[in-house]
């Protein structure tokens, strides 16, 4: 019987022990827990919270130092070296017409192109397609002698392209096009240059220009001597943005790539003024315009769509 009183006071204090173990904090421990939590939790959070993130202001890069040779043609005079657009159907057909003057463009000047016929139907500007007079430039006889050439090409934003999601961007987009050349006995044959020129393609979305170094070879046909109508015909492909195109440095090679000097009398092709008249020896000084300060721009037409590539 005495065994059994201590078997029972002994599970009543176990069961004691126990309860006493998960009594309820007093209210000053819960109060003090709580103000752990909080603080923990605050803690929590100002460590997860992000810092505030700022969009670095995009600086353009610096324009290229151009590489000229003694016999480049260098627009540096103000002449356009017989440079002119062609127009086969008064301007009807894919040709645009161009005003084509000598402009200082970061720094140094160059034949500048500005594209001035934007096709409605297509949403695009035409394309500015600029002849060179070869028999001119090097001489009628000494045509055979040029197996290559090379140049430097610019394309510099005008109006805005807008792209597929209606954002407007300053830049000049897409730049394609090609070389070709009116070779042959009669001067009849099209021959396209091998090498960059020929299909040049580039783009830029960021910056307001982009430039191109190209350089094409005469290799299965050239220029004949004695012909008067050899031609060197630069083309850009239509873009639905206004965009300036440059030309510098224009570089003619013989065979053992040697430069092939000028025998261009300066004057026969006068870059225009203005007010677009045939500037005279004397006033050269106007010739030259600034291009990055030019208030004069080509007619600005509502640019549609997003669409950008060649024809």
């Amino acid at each position: 019987m005495n065994k059994k009183i201590v078997l029972i006071l002994t599970a009543f204090l176990c069961v004691s022990a126990l309860a006493s173990c998960s009594t309820t904090p007093s209210a000053n421990d819960q109060g003090q827990s709580g103000g752990a939590e909080v603080t923990t939790e605050a803690a929590v959070t100002e460590e997860s919270s992000d810092p505030e993130v700022t969009e670095e202001e995009y600086v353009e890069p610096d324009y290229p130092e151009l590489v000229s040779d003694e016999n480049s043609i260098t627009f540096d005079d103000g002449d356009l070296y017989t440079a002119h657009c062609m127009n086969e159907k008064n301007f009807e057909n894919d040709e645009s017409d161009c005003r084509l003057s000598v402009a200082d463009f970061k720094g140094t000047k160059q034949l500048r192109i500005e594209v001035l016929d934007f096709d409605v139907e297509k949403g695009k500007y035409k394309t500015p397609k600029i002849v060179f007079d070869m028999d001119e430039l090097v001489g009628s006889e000494n045509l055979s002698k040029v197996k290559s050439f090379s140049c430097d090409i610019t394309q510099a934003a005008v109006g805005d392209f807008k792209g597929d999601d209606g954002e407007m961007l300053h830049v000049p987009g897409n730049l394609m096009g090609t070389f070709g050349s009116n070779v042959g006995e009669d001067c009849s044959d099209w021959y396209v240059p091998t090498g960059s020129a020929s299909e040049y393609a580039t783009a830029e979305w960021q910056c307001s220009w982009v430039h191109m170094h190209v350089e094409g070879k005469w290799l299965l046909k050239g220029f004949v001597d004695g012909t008067t109508d050899s031609t060197l015909v630069f083309m850009r492909w239509s873009i639905p943005n206004q965009a300036d195109v440059y030309i510098d440095n224009l570089t003619f090679y013989d065979e053992d790539g040697k430069s092939i000097p000028l025998v261009y009398g300066k004057g026969d092709t006068q870059a225009e003024t203005e007010s677009g008249e045939a500037a005279s020896p004397e006033e050269e000084s106007p010739v030259t315009e600034n291009a990055e300060n030019s208030e004069e721009k080509a007619e600005t037409t509502e640019e549609t769509g997003g669409e950008n590539g060649a024809e």
